[in-house]
């Protein structure tokens, strides 16, 4: 662990992190003279986690759409600690943006009086986005790695890199729902799930 708390109110066993909060508010009233009467409430919280990380895994609707196969190359690159040219320089994968992967969060003060920050990603056991197992469903029955190149989102020679290990992953069947799906992607549903609960309907 990046920390641990020195506090009765937190206790640590292999498994589990347990702990104690109170929540102090005020509630206001008036009383018969109109007069404001202020009454202090606490409220206990009890929390408790697991301090094994679980496995994840993440079903994608439309997984060979633009999203799915965009997010799905985006976690291989970053496990892989893939990078690649640009103009302006050699780009490494990273997760800029990502709350829990780029974030920091506060605990407190140090003794020099400064803020002390940590990854939030450190706060709590929580699952890696490179150990997240993608899968999903799609009407089109094309790989992730030719979506992928078909979307065009990454550049070319990162592409490149990612595209031995994405053209492996196959969309499985889905149901055809026009009324959620464009009509210009009607050619592509060759991959849909048919019988007398999945109509496909064109």
């Amino acid at each position: 662990m990046a920390f641990y708390v020195d506090s009765p109110n937190v206790k640590y066993t292999e498994e589990k992190i347990s702990s104690s909060y109170s929540y102090q508010s005020c509630s206001v009233a008036r009383d018969e003279s109109g007069r404001r009467v202020v009454t202090p409430k606490t409220v206990q919280y009890d929390f408790e986690v697991e301090r094994k990380v679980p496995r994840l895994g993440q079903m994608l609707v439309g997984w060979g759409g633009n999203n799915g196969s965009t997010i799905t190359g985006a976690v291989i690159a970053n496990k892989l600690q893939l990078s690649w040219p640009t103009k302006k320089g050699v780009q490494r994968s990273n997760y800029y943006g990502s709350l829990t992967q780029a974030s920091t969060t506060s605990l407190g003060l140090g003794p020099d009086g400064t803020e002390v920050f940590i990854p939030l990603k450190d706060l709590l056991p929580m699952v890696s986005p490179d150990d997240i197992a993608l899968d999903g469903w799609d009407i089109s029955s094309l790989n992730i790695g030719d979506a992928m190149r078909r979307a065009e989102v990454f550049e070319p020679q990162l592409q490149e890199q990612l595209y031995p290990h994405l053209v492996k992953l196959q969309p499985r069947p889905s149901i055809y729902c026009p009324d959620f799906i464009a009509a210009n992607q009607a050619e592509r549903a060759d991959n849909v799930l048919t019988g007398k609960l999945f109509l496909l309907r064109m």
